[in-house]
């Protein structure tokens, strides 16, 4: 059997370099949420869960897919076969197989974390159940897709390779099974786009703050892959974002505050400071002259008056701690419903 086939009606379009720059961005910006969530998680909450170790799972999946296709995109991904030979056509192809399982296994545990950081601030044991329910079903369902994949031929190798002899599968088996899955997994990012609200609705806050929480906690319900990175991490990173704003504010009140302190002490500087006495002048000389440079009674006067001057200078002294509470008054919100949960257990 051929590889080449007919040729396109387009003629030899290269998409690669589109693709490869599509890929690096992502790539790129989930490395660098990647590195916020676990600075935010190990250095400023301190509370590391298995929703965090199971997203760098799901990051460690997308970065080895995302470097078979950019090492395929140099072979010929991107272009039609017909225009390849057929070495770098069969290692082109064989690069995007295999990529398929690493894009499978990060679309299905990055859902799965998504689920267990929902757990985080779930109240009920419904919620538990319904949710590593919801997981199970997603595993059981992904994971015979991935073996059959590679199985549906005898050898795999006849997937990028149809020269070699062998048989496969009727397509559209694994094409239907694929497209349950598909379709399944779509209900899924439903049920987890909607689940945070009936979570976050009964809880005690401010309506605005149940909107932004519910939005950003929905935002993990995508079926791309660096997406459901990315938009799965940014509830995590909302003490970074608060903490961020504090510290700025902190820093703005100081510097305000020094420059008021400044400016009162210049003003009182300058309303006391002494008027000098004309008739003076030759005694202050006198004395200088007989003491060699000992002070004359005016000068004594003036180093009174200007020790007497007091400077007033607020200090800040509750950055810090003000900073810490805010961190504080978010876990408390967003993770006391976990606490409520041992206390009724108790």
């Amino acid at each position: 059997m051929s590889m080449r086939g007919d040729p396109p009606p387009g003629g030899d379009q290269d998409r690669a370099p589109m693709l490869r720059a599509v890929l690096s961005s992502e790539l790129a910006v989930a490395t660098i949420i990647m590195v916020l969530r676990f600075f935010t998680r190990l250095k400023l909450t301190r509370s590391p869960g298995l929703d965090d170790w199971i997203m760098l799972a799901t990051f460690v999946c997308a970065v080895i897919g995302t470097s078979m296709d950019l090492a395929g995109m140099e072979y010929g991904i991107g272009r039609h076969i017909y225009y390849l030979d057929h070495d770098d056509g069969v290692l082109a192809t064989k690069l995007d197989w295999l990529c398929q399982a690493f894009v499978i296994t990060a679309l299905t545990i990055g859902k799965i974390s998504v689920a267990f950081l929902i757990l985080r601030i779930s109240i009920t044991k419904w919620h538990a159940y319904f949710l590593h329910t919801v997981n199970a079903i997603l595993l059981l369902i992904n994971i015979p897709l991935i073996i059959w994949t590679y199985a549906q031929c005898k050898p795999s190798a006849l997937l990028w390779d149809p020269t070699l002899p062998g048989t496969c599968q009727d397509p559209r088996m694994q094409g239907s099974f694929a497209l349950f899955q598909g379709s399944f997994g779509a209900v899924t990012d439903l049920l987890y786009a909607l689940f945070p609200i009936l979570i976050i609705w009964p809880l005690q806050m401010p309506r605005k703050r149940k909107y932004q929480l519910a939005g950003i906690m929905c935002l993990g319900a995508f079926t791309e892959m660096y997406v459901i990175i990315i938009a799965g991490s940014l509830p995590t990173l909302r003490p970074l974002f608060q903490a961020t704003v504090a510290t700025y504010h902190s820093h703005k009140q100081r510097e305000y505050k020094g420059y008021l302190s400044h400016e009162s002490g210049r003003a009182h500087a300058l309303r006391s400071y002494p008027k000098k006495k004309k008739n003076n002048t030759n005694g202050s000389a006198k004395a200088l002259e007989r003491g060699g440079g000992g002070r004359s009674s005016d000068q004594d006067g003036l180093a009174k008056d200007v020790e007497g001057i007091t400077k007033t200078v607020d200090f800040t002294v509750a950055t810090e701690t003000e900073t810490g509470k805010r961190w504080e008054r978010w876990e408390d919100e967003e993770f006391g419903a976990r606490r409520m949960r041992e206390h009724e257990r108790v």
